[in-house]
């Protein structure tokens, strides 16, 4: 399933619109495709090419008492679909309780038209092999487990209302991760992940080169005493911690409801002058949409800047509310979260990762967390464990490695420790939804609370 193109998009969307009887209607209008291969030591283990239409209708009715609204969703194009939707989303929204703070639907706006890449679309399995061939070949060698997942997608997204907003983009993506585990799993393992715009961009080799790396070195994990260390956390482990921030920390709703941990600090400075942190779905590294859930376009938004944090982001709701100007970031409405900052971006530092590493007397260098949890929204305490290669450092020098450690922290204190700032960025997700760009970060009494037999 190919993705649908701007007028293919725009024009069904706007047939929906034609025929809605509600006051006021926003039609959006999702396409994705995905094509992926997980692998294993056997080799392919489940594949898929597919793909998905998703249309969403959101109908407004206003009268003498107030506005109400609704949102109905169908996967299809199909008329024999959407045509319930609409009649479905009037009927949710006739019945809807009034919204005393219900924004109208925003007008015309010029956001950035975005084009994925051609070539990350056409990405085939064949092509896809060699990627999985090489790895199986490297863990064969060095007698290692592999487990991973190719994939390349793309996704295209138009919205159209009827005060007359119409906004398209589409974007694609290209992935590769690699896990290599001792056999029988006993001893430690290693891990390796690019994440790019554009399949040309993805270097297969590194990422098959740096898991096997990891997982040699790691082969006879020893164990280690909890407590409180410097680490400097890898990008993959940087971005498990700051994602969190991203679901419950930048946005104005959680400000307002007193949950974020934004809250009694705007303006001040709580972190280390050379840290810069943004929302940016426009970074040339790795964009997103241009353009919200409202259609909005997404502004740029300093959260942190020379360590001082800033304002919170917002919808059309919310910078209604405060009386501030709307910086992009609504979910699709109605929706009982508020806005979200999902295109987290850490500014590089001036040190290499090496150089990170040598500013630490006794300490550890941290791949990758799993099993994160937030305990505590307001200081953003999280915990979770190390995965997939720990290492003791001493005197400035990766030593042995050493057995999994699980962390209590507080985010808003880890980061106000930050003592040095790599200069590499990179995109990295984690074992749950979204990516953060950023660095690897070197955090003085990282406080770790118990050890594992693994």
């Amino acid at each position: 399933m190919e993705l649908l193109d701007r007028d293919e998009t725009l024009d069904l969307a706007r047939r929906v619109l034609a025929a809605s009887e509600a006051d006021e209607t926003e039609v959006t209008l999702t396409s994705t495709t995905d094509r992926f291969v997980r692998f294993a030591e056997s080799g392919p283990t489940q594949s898929a090419d597919r793909g998905r239409y998703r249309l969403a209708v959101r109908a407004i009715f206003a009268d003498d008492e107030g506005r109400r609204q609704a949102r109905a969703t169908c996967d299809g194009v199909d008329e024999s679909l959407w045509r319930p939707t609409l009649e479905r989303a009037a009927e949710l929204a006739r019945c809807a309780p009034f919204d005393p703070e219900l924004p109208a639907l925003g007008g015309p706006v010029e956001a950035e038209r975005r084009r994925p890449d051609e070539a990350t679309l056409a990405h085939s399995f064949e092509e896809k092999a060699g990627w999985v061939r090489a790895a199986l070949d490297a863990c064969a060698r060095a007698r290692l487990v592999p487990a991973g997942l190719a994939q390349t997608s793309g996704a295209a997204c138009g919205l159209v209302n009827s005060a007359g907003r119409e906004v398209y983009g589409a974007r694609s993506r290209a992935a590769l991760s690699l896990t290599a585990s001792a056999p029988g799993f006993d001893g430690g393992s290693g891990f390796g992940e690019q994440i790019r715009e554009r399949v040309d961009e993805l270097d297969p080799a590194a990422v098959v080169s740096r898991a096997m790396e990891k997982a040699v070195a790691n082969r006879e994990p020893v164990p280690i005493d909890p407590g409180a260390y410097t680490v400097v956390l890898e990008p993959s482990a940087v971005s498990s911690l700051l994602l969190f921030a991203s679901y419950r920390g930048w946005g104005a709703q959680e400000v307002e409801e007193r949950s974020s941990f934004l809250c009694g600090r705007r303006g001040e400075r709580v972190f280390p002058e050379g840290l810069n942190i943004a929302d940016d779905a426009g970074h040339p590294l790795y964009s997103g949409h241009a353009f919200d859930g409202e259609g909005s376009p997404r502004r740029r938004v300093e959260l942190v800047a020379r360590g001082v944090v800033g304002e919170p982001v917002t919808d059309r709701r919310w910078a209604a509310k405060l009386g501030v100007e709307n910086t992009g970031h609504a979910l699709e409405q109605p929706n009982s979260h508020g806005p979200m900052a999902w295109h987290t971006v850490v500014a590089p530092g001036e040190e290499s990762q090496a150089e990170l590493v040598a500013g630490v007397e006794r300490g550890l260098l941290v791949t990758q967390f799993h099993y994160t949890n937030m305990i505590d929204p307001k200081d953003l305490t999280l915990t979770g464990m190390t995965r997939n290669g720990t290492f003791l450092i001493e005197g400035g020098r990766v030593r042995s490695a050493v057995r999994n450690l699980r962390f209590t922290e507080s985010l808003v204190g880890a980061l106000g420790r930050v003592s040095g700032i790599g200069r590499d960025l990179d995109v990295a997700g984690a074992l749950f939804d979204g990516e953060v760009i950023c660095p690897a970060l070197r955090i003085e009494g990282f406080q770790f609370t118990s050890g594992t037999d693994f």
